[in-house]
């Protein structure tokens, strides 16, 4: 298999600026961070300890569903990239789904078994796919390439900042991490969350959370949002809900004039 990601020179990452990379302009870029997110953590672990000789690669590998995890790619800055290693194929299950998951949150690269097709994972929002199996300091100098493409992109702007919100650091921080992971979540990205999505998302590689603990953690996130002027609207049926935030004042004006 070959990268979607043109051929990246082969030098070996963190030489003379692990920070960046000078631009065509002579003036450095800085690259993200790296989240390395694992389906089996234990069988990642070869691959990344060679790679972690690249001084790219950090030294913690998250297993699916880590709300660390999870809570440095929504507020790291400069914008992280996330590193899903697939160690082979019996951890592939539903791995477009978990693409598409993952890329709300972040860029994703996706480290795959040699013979995996890229298409799909493509198809589904990584910004590449890379084989396992080649050379650790090629894998490196490609992981970099992707990290330099995402930094000259524009930063992002949350959409609640458009509409005149502005955070504290109480409120970025609640006090549980689920809290946490959860409202940036619905900060970051103003679309709808299917509560299937969230379960795969928030559980682990094996098991999606249950239903019932996903309930309980949106119970525990409205007085947060309340504090921000925003409200958890639930709509569907038939046991698929999806979840979004919408400013309590607009919500407001829109029962009124439907009134």
């Amino acid at each position: 298999m070959r990268s979607a990601t043109p051929t990246a020179a082969r030098r070996p990452a963190g030489g003379d600026n692990p920070a960046g990379r000078a631009g065509a302009d002579g003036i450095d870029t800085p690259l993200g961070p790296c989240v390395v997110i694992s389906l089996d953590r234990a069988r990642s672990g070869p691959l990344l300890r060679d790679a972690r000789r690249t001084q790219l690669l950090p030294p913690v590998v998250h297993p699916w569903g880590a709300l660390h995890a999870y809570a440095e790619l929504l507020t790291g800055r400069p914008r992280p990239l996330a590193v899903l290693d697939v160690p082979d194929e019996r951890c592939a299950y539903v791995l477009g789904h978990r693409v598409e998951l993952l890329r709300r949150l972040a860029p994703v690269t996706v480290l795959v078994p040699e013979d995996t097709c890229p298409a799909a994972l493509l198809e589904a929002g990584a910004t590449n796919v890379l084989a396992r199996s080649m050379p650790v300091e090629e894998l490196a100098a490609r992981l970099v390439a992707d990290q330099r493409w995402l930094a000259r992109k524009e930063a992002r702007t949350p959409w609640y900042q458009g509409q005149g919100q502005e955070l504290s650091p109480s409120h970025l921080l609640p006090h549980q991490a689920s809290q946490k992971v959860l409202l940036g979540l619905f900060l970051a990205d103003p679309q709808p969350w299917c509560c299937h999505d969230l379960t795969r998302l928030l559980g682990s590689a094996e098991q999606p959370l249950a239903r019932a603990a996903l309930r309980a953690r949106m119970l525990r996130l409205a007085p947060l949002l309340d504090r921000l002027g925003l409200v958890l609207c639930r709509t569907g049926r038939w046991g698929r809900f999806s979840y979004t935030v919408v400013s309590s004042a607009g919500l407001s004006q829109g029962m009124q004039r439907t009134a």
